[in-house]
């Protein structure tokens, strides 16, 4: 379906350097996200006018404290971003290697990331694939990257954008 790949990959296949999307980040980070022409919906905070952008930002690796997602109480070792308990480590080591538990773990850091504000959403990971991106000229909201990129060549986006410039 619409699922953002977790390796956003430009063309040809070059992965982007860590201090290129940092520097891209540093920069389109602002107080005033509308300024830019497109906007991270998860953490609510990153903005940039260029599509591949976006892309490495939602593909970005990200992490949180061990004490945020993880215990040990007793002999049980507990995952609480997905209500896992096993007393097997090793069966714990493996649930943190499924795509669930990986995907929810990213999504949560990246939600995060957008600071106590945006903690909100949090209730809405158990939902599933939350809005992710946006279109500021439009106001159009969408799940994918692709959509998004579509999105960009049609006539009323066109037409927005000339007013969204001025």
């Amino acid at each position: 379906g619409g699922e953002i790949p977790m390796d956003v990959r430009l063309g040809a296949g070059q992965l982007v350097s860590e201090e290129l999307m940092t520097l891209g980040e540093s920069l389109s980070q602002t107080s005033d996200p509308s300024l830019k022409l497109f906007q991270c919906a998860v953490c609510n905070r990153f903005t940039t006018d260029n599509l591949d952008v976006l892309g490495m930002h939602m593909g970005a690796e990200r992490s949180l404290p061990e004490e945020e997602w993880r215990a040990v109480v007793g002999d049980s070792h507990q995952c609480k971003l997905c209500h896992y308990t096993t007393q097997l480590k090793a069966n714990f080591q493996l649930h943190c290697k499924t795509d669930k538990h990986v995907q929810k773990y990213q999504l949560v850091a990246h939600i995060k990331e957008g600071g106590k504000g945006n903690e909100w959403r949090l209730k809405c990971v158990a939902i599933g694939n939350p809005v992710h991106l946006k279109c500021n000229a439009c106001d159009y909201y969408t799940n994918s990257l692709e959509k998004l990129r579509m999105h960009t060549v049609n006539s009323r986006h066109e037409a927005s954008l000339k007013l969204y410039k001025v």
